[in-house]
């Protein structure tokens, strides 16, 4: 009997721990069933990446949107890119009345689902820039998809389509050609993001880099590309006008966007070139009963790289004046600037008006709702100090025929 006793017992204990394993099987089956899978994940072959915006106004008024999308097939080894057979990219176009209705419609041109979160940068057409575009940025501020680090351009005298139809040898994408070429252009860098804080902002007006299509010869048709504008908008977002070549780099110089430059001056007995990095600016302002006035003060720190004339660069006795005319000859030609922009455009790109919002926070605001109409008058004061900190390896220019005699 004991002998039965005992089989019942390990029978028992046999069939618990049997159980038990039943119920820790069936426990992490329900666990696994609780975590969240892959079911519904989307593979990097559903999408079709955005990579640059065209925004254009149509001849019937309507805005129309260009897409470039990356086509994988264009760009599968290094070695091809642009340049090679087939195009790393693809152009799409549609016209309608609202960005959004866009989107889709180029959606609806794509077996894939368009991503934008690698857009590097949006193209406005310069017809568009004139009309307006501040209904247009409604969408880029409420969309979550849209980076604000995404560059912005105008298109000097041409479309956004055009440059996102250039086929550059350097990079199989044009929309990234322009960014890294206004990297160095030195035009500032100008973001989305950029653009939005200024049209929030009372004292001063937005402004865009500009990039172009220069007509050059058969071989570079379609393959080059230019940044060496600015444009100029006001509260509005309407472009009024543009500055180009140097008072571009000024302009962005006041503003406190340019950090580096070449600078080439006549001094009268030949040209000195330099390049100036650690450029700063200041501004203080005053309010003298009706007149405002600006004092703008410019620094930087450079080295030279040519020098035609003959002067000994390396002789403190002859640097230091050499440095006080190009300082004063820099000067001129800023202020110059602003005074141009000042009467042709009146609108305060170079925030001066936040200067005086910051420095006299009363008095502004009795200023700001009538700042385009004072902006116009401000007195501008502009002084340069550019110290040249390394002369090169020789001091006077290399001596020619005519200077040996």
């Amino acid at each position: 009997m004991e002998g039965f006793a005992g089989a019942d017992e390990q029978t028992v204990r046999a069939g618990a721990q049997e159980a038990m394993s039943c119920l820790r099987a069936a426990g992490c089956l329900a666990v696994l069933l609780c975590l969240s899978g892959c079911w519904d994940r989307n593979e990097i072959n559903d999408y079709a990446f955005w990579i640059g915006t065209g925004l254009d106004l149509s001849e019937d008024g309507k805005v129309k949107k260009s897409a470039q999308i990356a086509v994988p097939a264009g760009f599968k080894s290094t070695g091809e890119g642009a340049g090679g057979g087939q195009r790393a990219n693809i152009v799409i176009t549609a016209s309608g009345s609202s960005i959004v209705d866009l989107e889709q419609q180029v959606q609806d041109k794509l077996p894939r689902r368009i991503f934008l979160g690698h857009r590097r940068s949006i193209f406005i057409g310069e017809r568009l820039a004139r009309k307006g575009i501040i209904d247009l940025m409604d969408q880029f501020t409420r969309n979550t998809d849209t980076r604000m680090r995404t560059d912005i351009f105008v298109v000097n005298n041409g479309e956004g389509r055009d440059v996102l139809e250039i086929n550059s040898p350097f990079n199989p994408f044009s929309a990234i050609v322009a960014v890294d070429q206004d990297r160095f252009c030195r035009l500032g860098d100008t973001a989305l993001r950029d653009v939005l804080l200024d049209v929030g902002r009372d004292g001063i007006r937005p402004s865009m880099p500009m990039v172009e299509i220069p007509p050059k010869n058969e071989r570079e048709k379609n393959e080059i590309l230019e940044v060496k504008s600015v444009a100029i908008f006001n509260r509005q977002l309407q472009m009024v006008g543009k500055v180009t070549g140097r008072e571009s780099l000024e302009l962005f110089w006041v503003k406190g966007v340019l950090k580096n430059q070449f600078l080439t001056e006549e001094t009268g007995g030949g040209t000195v070139s330099l390049y100036e990095s650690n450029l700063k600016k200041t501004v203080r302002t005053e309010i003298d009963g009706n007149r405002l006035k600006a004092y703008v003060k410019l620094e930087g720190t450079g080295r030279v790289l040519e020098n035609n004339t003959n002067i000994d660069i390396s002789a403190s006795s002859e640097r230091i004046p050499l440095e006080r005319k190009l300082n004063a000859m820099k000067a001129k030609q800023v202020e110059a600037t602003i005074k141009k922009v000042q009467r042709q455009y009146g609108q305060d790109v170079f925030g001066i008006g936040e200067e005086i919002h910051r420095e006299h926070p009363y008095q502004w605001k009795k200023l700001r709702d009538k700042w385009d109409q004072l902006f116009p008058t401000v007195e501008v004061s502009v002084t340069v100090k550019l110290k040249i900190q390394n002369t090169g390896g020789i001091g006077k220019r290399i001596p020619g025929i005519g200077d040996r005699a």
